[in-house]
């Protein structure tokens, strides 16, 4: 019996000693585990300061550049306005003597009542003013030859079989260009082809 007391004390006490192992080895674990969650939390705070550093970084890039772009937005119109204001310049310096050729031409009529003297000194006054408009790059749409409908309006048409379908037998109003781009496009009678009755 006394054997028997002694085994089960040794067995209490194995069991006890098995129990405590696995304390320690629990709390080893959970030990271990805290560890390592705290580790995963600091390079988690790690990795969130770093990327919070970026946020700023590219935050202050962006504005930046919106700043710079506005900038650069702002000098463009004040360069457009500029060079309007100067094209705009340029052109009245060049208009100012014709109107002041007009006022010598009413002056010298008015003194003098020459028709024909006025009606030349007027044909020249246009002449330069034509070629003052054509320096700054208006030009007349020629009206010789065929309808073309991206430069000619076709105002009149007139049954012709002494020349070719939609060519072009009188201007009716001048058409113009500017440096390529149709600003008004010329009228023009256009001759069809006689209907057959």
């Amino acid at each position: 019996m006394e054997f028997e007391k002694e085994e089960k004390k040794q067995q209490n006490t194995e069991n006890n000693e098995i129990k405590e192992i696995k304390e320690i080895q629990e709390n080893t674990s959970e030990e271990n585990s805290v560890q390592n969650i705290e580790d995963e939390n600091k390079q988690l705070k790690e990795k969130v300061a770093e990327l919070e550093a970026q946020l700023k970084e590219i935050q202050n890039a962006a504005r930046f550049i919106k700043a710079s772009f506005e900038n650069y937005k702002l000098d463009v119109e004040r360069q457009l306005k500029e060079n309007t204001r100067s094209t705009a310049l340029r052109i009245f310096r060049n208009l100012i003597p014709i109107v002041d050729d007009f006022k010598r031409a009413l002056n010298y009529y008015n003194q003098t009542q020459d028709l024909e003297e006025f009606y030349k000194g007027t044909q020249k006054i246009i002449e330069k003013f034509f070629k003052t408009l054509e320096n700054e790059g208006l030009k007349p749409i020629d009206t010789s030859g065929r309808f073309d409908p991206f430069l000619h309006e076709a105002v009149e048409r007139e049954e012709r079989e002494d020349v070719e379908e939609y060519t072009i037998i009188e201007t009716i109003e001048e058409g113009y260009t500017y440096n390529g781009q149709v600003i008004k496009p010329a009228k023009v009678k256009v001759a069809i082809k006689p209907r057959k009755s």
